[in-house]
């Protein structure tokens, strides 16, 4: 009686000895596989990334006025054959927007690993001496210091001159109405009083024109090239004299002609 229950013990624990050992097999093998899958697909993934395909082809620029495409590249640090895992366009986006000339960014990714770089840019208006050195006067009234590496914005604002800041945010608001290109033709802007109007503005083209126009007219400057256009200018006379009254502009003897009274 004794053997035979020791036999019968026996054959039950050695039943769950197999059942045990199938089942660590199993959890083995399902564990293996899945080490597998893990190990093949990081395999997989570093190939991927050291490969040609997971890089960046070309960085395409669009909307810009002011910045150059290089300048705004190097402002959002994407660069040709770098990864595109390391470039996460909402962190582009933040970092581009911290830029004072860029008001909205929108980094993009599309076919062929091309990254499409959008940008709405906050209007300049002139730049200006200010301490010995020169700043950007932007639409805003901010005013961004000019670093060496955008020189070349020089060339498309006006030098301004001759005015407090109350008078320059009235100014301000007459620029917003014109376009940044016409802006573009403008060389210099000077405050040049007559005694009708003290706040007249003399405004040198680069065309080589003298426009005098008062604070609440610069608007007008948005349709120069309409209103010259109809006018009869000499060589030796090209002062020209812009009335938001009448919305007109006429040819008159420049101031240091003697044909104005100042």
């Amino acid at each position: 009686m004794e053997k035979k229950d020791i036999l019968s013990k026996n054959y039950y624990l050695n039943k769950r000895k197999d059942a045990h050992r199938r089942t660590s097999f199993l959890k083995d093998k399902h564990q293996m596989f899945l080490l597998a899958i893990v190990s093949g697909l990081v395999v997989f993934l570093l190939f991927y990334l050291f490969s040609p395909a997971s890089h960046i082809y070309h960085v395409s620029i669009e909307g810009n006025y002011y910045l150059s495409d290089e300048d705004i590249i190097s402002v959002s640090g994407i660069n040709e054959n770098a990864s595109i895992f390391l470039n996460i366009p909402f962190l582009k986006n933040k970092k581009l927007e911290k830029d004072p000339f860029i008001k909205k960014a929108e980094v993009s990714y599309i076919e062929n690993n091309v990254v499409v770089i959008k940008v709405v840019e906050n209007k300049a208006l002139a730049y200006m001496y200010d301490n010995g050195s020169i700043v950007i006067l932007m639409e805003d009234d901010s005013r961004v210091p000019l670093t060496s590496d955008r020189q070349y914005l020089l060339a498309k604002l006006p030098l301004i001159e001759g005015y407090t800041d109350e008078q320059l945010q009235l100014i301000e608001k007459g620029f917003k109405q014109i376009d940044k290109e016409v802006i573009n033709e403008i060389s210099e802007i000077h405050r040049y009083s007559f005694s009708y109007d003290e706040n007249m503005m003399e405004v040198i083209m680069r065309d080589g024109n003298y426009v005098f126009i008062s604070w609440s007219g610069l608007g007008m400057l948005d349709d120069y090239y309409s209103i010259v256009s109809g006018l009869n200018i000499r060589d030796d006379n090209r002062c020209l004299f812009f009335d938001e009254v009448t919305d007109s502009g006429y040819v008159s003897n420049c101031p240091w002609q003697g044909g104005v009274e100042e």
